[in-house]
C-alpha cells in the first residue's frame, strides 16, 4: 500500500499474472479511504497489450461517479459564472 501523507488515501499495489502468464505489478493511480486489503480477493481489469496500465475494479479505481458529478456541478457553475460576467444572463 503506497500512502500519501498529505492525503487519507492509500493507493494499492496490487500483482497479478496475465492471461499469458506473465506476472505484473502496479500501483494504483488513485488513492481510496478504504482500498482492498492484502490477501482480498478483487477483479483486475487490463488490456493484454499493456497489463502495466491495469486497475481494481473498483469505484474508487475506474473513476467514481461521485468524481463525475461533482465535475459536472462544476462546470455548469462555472459557464454560469461566465454568462453573468459577460451579462449574458
Amino acid at each position: 500500500m503506497s500512502c500519501d501523507r498529505e492525503s487519507p488515501t492509500a493507493r494499492p499495489i496490487f500483482r497479478f499474472t496475465t492471461l499469458e502468464g506473465h506476472e505484473v505489478e502496479v500501483t494504483s493511480k488513485y488513492g481510496e479511504t478504504n482500498p482492498p486489503q492484502p490477501g482480498d480477493r478483487v477483479t483486475i481489469l487490463y488490456t493484454p497489450q499493456k497489463p502495466q496500465h491495469a486497475v481494481i475494479n473498483t469505484g474508487g479505481q475506474r473513476g467514481s461517479t461521485m468524481g463525475w458529478a461533482l465535475t459536472a456541478v462544476g462546470l455548469v457553475l462555472v459557464t454560469l459564472g461566465v454568462l453573468a460576467a459577460l451579462d449574458i444572463l
